[in-house]
């Protein structure tokens, strides 16, 4: 389930590589920067024990994009930097857009309360929109929960509801008085699909559809689930603790347990075009990029701070707005970088993988440049 680990996972094993450089119109930065990417990101699949990775690096006039390992294990197949991963709490970046779209509109405002919506939802009329996105709602994380985690068990590949995992999250609310403090939960982003749903009268996955998805042309971007997509076909893979075999975990849940907390499936070089466009582009009017960017103290090392649906990370070329992911079987991390004017994207098929330090390898190579 898509959680909030970064700097405190592991990665698998390296089976395969697959070298892929810059696009024919790439410009001298990049094929400059090309092989050391290249090598950084088979050295991090290698020394990280992960099956593989893909990774996009977009600059200001061209852009990178490169793969290691394997998407599946048995059989081993190359994994190509174009391949569809899914990407877990990156999702909670484009439910924080719709938002902050809707609130531009007119049409929700930050300020609202949980009330309007789910009235009988714990602490409702005292929990707002703005709360729910940056996690200060004391809602209890759902996927926390023994209830879920029992039921998942039982029942892999159950179909949820997200009244379903709005109750599991409201039977042991809050977790704290709304506004109290920082603590991440992945109930607050389900209510926020009811919400963006009761507002626009449309499915969440639609929505992000119009809204982000076509007019970026983010082509290998949907929510599982959701919407027709075409079959995924890397498989997510995780260490078995008994022997430390290979287990194969795509298919233990099913993505809509994530629905609007993680229920994103991408590409790396789609989730980099995403937080380009969010930062360069006219994704968002500056007055609600400047929402979106209002920090609250996180008491994660390495992650001073949250805003709506995204991060503020320490990286060794300055700050970095983006976010992680993890889901059975995958773990990403996307950061758009302001002082280099760059994003980069990291995708794994590994559950509980350190991203941070793949990415951490991609960033020393730009960092020299």
């Amino acid at each position: 389930m898509p959680t909030h680990r970064s700097g405190q996972r592991v990665l698998g094993v390296m089976l395969l590589l697959w070298i892929s450089g810059c696009d024919k119109d790439e410009g001298p930065v990049c094929e400059r920067l090309a092989p050391r990417l290249q090598r950084a990101l088979e050295v991090a699949v290698s020394a990280e024990d992960l099956p593989g990775a893909t990774a996009s690096l977009r600059l200001q006039d061209c852009s990178w994009r490169g793969s290691a390992g394997v998407s599946t294990v048995e059989p081993a197949t190359e994994l190509k930097a174009e391949d569809r991963l899914r990407v877990g709490s990156i999702t909670k970046s484009f439910v924080s857009v719709v938002v902050l779209q809707l609130q531009a509109e007119g049409t929700l405002s930050l300020d609202a309360s949980l009330a309007t919506w789910v009235p009988d939802f714990p602490r409702a009329d005292r929990i707002t929109v703005r709360q729910l996105l940056n996690h200060t709602s004391g809602t209890f994380n759902y996927t926390a929960s023994e209830a879920f985690l029992a039921q998942a068990e039982s029942s892999p590949g159950k179909t949820w509801s997200a009244e379903e995992l709005i109750s599991l999250g409201a039977a042991q609310s809050p977790s704290f008085e709304p506004g109290v403090r920082w603590e991440y939960s992945n109930t607050s982003y389900i209510l926020l699909g009811h919400i963006i749903e009761s507002v626009t009268g449309m499915p969440l996955a639609q929505q992000l559809r119009t809204r982000i998805i076509e007019p970026l042309e983010l082509d290998s971007t949907g929510m599982e689930g959701a919407e027709p997509l075409p079959p995924l076909t890397v498989r997510g893979h995780a260490r078995d603790p008994r022997d430390g075999s290979w287990m194969d975990l795509t298919d233990f849940i099913h993505p809509s347990a994530a629905g609007a907390a993680g229920a994103l499936s991408s590409s790396a070089d789609d989730i980099s075009a995403f937080y380009q466009a969010l930062f360069e582009r006219s994704l968002l009017a500056p007055a609600q990029l400047a929402e979106m960017t209002g920090w609250v103290e996180t008491p994660i090392p390495g992650l001073p701070g949250y805003g709506l649906g995204l991060v503020r990370a320490v990286t060794p070329v300055g700050p970095g707005h983006g976010h992680d992911g993890a889901i059975p079987g995958f773990s990403s991390l996307a950061f758009y970088l302001p002082e280099r004017k760059a994003s980069l994207a990291v995708l794994t098929n590994r559950e509980g993988a350190d991203v941070s330090r793949v990415t951490g390898r991609l960033l020393e190579v730009l960092a020299t440049e």
